[in-house]
């Protein structure tokens, strides 16, 4: 399967589908990376617009109601009244929205007079001289404080009366806050809060902890300055701004403040940026998704070319298989009008070529075929006549020739003698040339069928030994022969078995000087016998070690003279040894003797 897979990825149709596929996502892809990061900045932009409009709305609003709060306070007057009426004129304040904690009034020497509302938690509040003059010159706002620690927190809003020199005050609780945005809409998840000039927290986000929530006493002691976006908006000139920040639990948010005037205290209108951008990451998930869906469109239509494209290829690989492995009437049928169309033309002219080349060629080889053949009946047929026709009057040279050296028809000095026993000699050796002759061209005709049968290999190299053993005696070398025991009765053609003998044999004694030995040996080797013949002759060099198993070669000797003999014995026993399945080889060195080799099947002997 592995294997199957790395095959399917080098292929051209994979190439191809991702060269395809490459040249539709990347552009696609890139593409839309653009357009989707256009978006998500514009979308951002459009957002943050959208949050600071609402916070510099919010601010206002704030603003507005501060201002309201502050004319009413300016509209009333205590100056020369009675406590009494002075508290009349003081408590209707206490029923305005938003509502008070408490009213009072200080007279033009910054002494509290009167405080009418909320019963304990200390009492009238004590205006600084710097307090008393802003309030005179226009509106004093107090940072947020907590009277007692039994007291909401509260912030002090004081202004000058109608006429005379006092001041007209009152403490607003500090969530008075989320009554003027009570009703107000911030978007999903979203919230608001304020903080003082200060940083402490006016108000507190939904997000802040339960404990914190319901602890509104400890507002002035909370300072929301650790978040990025409260610092950011304290340490800024500017009326609003917008900041990406963290709140309560780290969560990210998307934050836009503005500045109330002439409080300094900071509006904030949060969102969780997980909300703000949920649009935003749909819409990047559908074009995610159709992106996906064009890219896969774009993989399918590649994978519908490749497939048109790579068929024909594979037709035609296959085709030129077929054509290959000898199917020369093979073609393609291609119903095409573009390249590959006219590839397979040409190729099915190539075909068509190959097939009329190689037809001819078998013709050609066919009739060569019979010429060898008729040319090799001719010399067979020659051979033999011509071996018939030798062997007629060499037996008449031989048979007086015999009659005359045993003086049967009367006596022959010691000179003719002599020439008989050349006569007899030459004869003997023309005689087994012409044998050899005929008996290499009958193989060659396969004329020979060897005669099988069960016979003992010991008498067959006995025998060898016999046939050159006087030549030996003659030229004083020595015959040694040593047999496997396990070895003996063999099957084969006895009489071409000791044909190979005698002419390894009479070629070992041959080329062994005087003092030398020739050793005869056998063994078992997996299945087969093996029968070495070993002299301490001059040795074969390398290069006439295969020459001289073909017709008519000979080894050279000493001096670069070549020896008597025809050639034709190694190379008629080569063929006799391989008829009878075995092999023949020989392992020489110059100077270090011959070691000739050949092997026969044990059979079922």
């Amino acid at each position: 399967m592995k294997e199957r897979f790395i095959q399917w990825l080098t292929s051209l149709s994979a190439k191809y589908m991702a060269l395809f596929a490459l040249l539709v996502a990347v552009p696609a892809i890139g593409t839309a990376a653009y357009l989707l990061d256009s978006s998500y900045q514009d979308n951002k932009d459009a957002l943050i617009h959208v949050q600071e409009a609402k916070a510099q709305a919010l601010a206002d609003t704030v603003t507005q109601s501060l201002s309201a709060i502050v004319d009413r306070l300016g509209s009333l007057s205590g100056e020369g009244l009675p406590q009494n009426d002075l508290e009349d004129v003081l408590r209707p304040l206490l029923l305005t929205e938003p509502t008070p904690r408490d009213v009072f009034y200080v007279d033009g020497r910054a002494r509290s007079v009167i405080n009418v509302g909320a019963s304990g938690g200390g009492g009238a509040p004590q205006l600084t001289r710097a307090e008393f003059e802003a309030a005179r010159n226009g509106a004093f706002f107090s940072e947020v404080t907590a009277p007692s620690e039994f007291v909401d927190p509260v912030v002090v809003i004081a202004t000058a009366e109608s006429y005379g020199a006092g001041v007209v005050g009152e403490r607003m609780y500090a969530d008075f806050f989320q009554q003027l945005i009570r009703g107000l809409h911030f978007g999903k998840r979203g919230y608001a809060y304020a903080v003082d000039s200060r940083g402490r927290a006016m108000t507190l986000p939904p997000t802040a902890p339960v404990g914190a929530s319901e602890a509104t006493s400890a507002l002035p002691n909370l300072g929301l300055t650790r978040f990025p976006q409260v610092r950011k908006a304290l340490g800024s000139d500017a009326g609003s701004g917008s900041a990406s920040g963290r709140t309560f639990g780290e969560r990210k948010v998307l934050t836009a403040w503005a500045a109330v005037d002439p409080t300094g205290w900071r509006v904030f209108i949060e969102q969780p940026e997980s909300a703000a951008f949920a649009p935003l990451r749909g819409k990047i998930w559908r074009t995610a998704l159709l992106l996906a869906a064009f890219v896969g469109a774009g993989i399918l239509l590649s994978l519908f070319l490749a497939r048109r494209l790579v068929r024909p290829i594979k037709r035609m690989q296959v085709a030129a298989e077929r054509i290959g492995a000898g199917a020369y009437d093979e073609r393609v049928e291609l119903e095409r009008r573009d390249e590959l169309g006219a590839l397979a033309d040409t190729l099915n002219g190539m075909a068509a070529s190959l097939h009329d080349l190689i037809t001819g060629l078998e013709e050609k080889v066919a009739q060569r075929t019979r010429e060898l053949e008729l040319a090799s009946k001719h010399k067979n047929e020659f051979l033999a006549n011509m071996s018939h026709e030798l062997r007629t009057p060499l037996n008449a040279i031989v048979g007086f020739s015999q009659v005359m050296k045993q003086k049967l028809f009367g006596e022959v000095n010691e000179k003719q003698e002599e020439y008989l026993d050349d006569i007899l000699s030459s004869a003997d050796h023309l005689l087994s040339l012409i044998n050899d002759i005929l008996d290499l061209s009958k193989v060659e005709a396969g004329q020979v069928e060897l005669e099988v049968g069960t016979f003992s290999l010991r008498e067959a190299l006995e025998r060898g030994i016999v046939m050159v053993r006087e030549k030996a005696t003659k030229d004083g070398v020595a015959m040694k022969l040593e047999l496997d025991s396990s070895v003996d009765l063999i099957d084969g053609d006895e009489r071409r078995v000791r044909q190979v003998v005698f002419n390894l044999l009479s070629n070992a004694v041959k080329f062994t000087p005087e003092g030398g030995s020739v050793d005869i040996t056998t063994a078992r080797n997996d299945g087969d016998v093996r029968i070495a013949v070993k002299d301490t002759g001059p040795g074969i060099a390398a290069e006439d070690r295969e020459r001289i198993f073909e017709e008519f070669q000979q080894a050279t000797i000493a001096d670069g003279l070549r020896p008597e003999g025809t050639g034709l014995g190694l190379a008629l026993s080569r063929r006799l040894v391989e008829l009878h399945g075995g092999r023949i080889s020989v392992e020489s060195a110059l100077g270090s003797g011959s070691t000739f080799t050949f092997t026969l099947p044990l059979g079922s002997s």
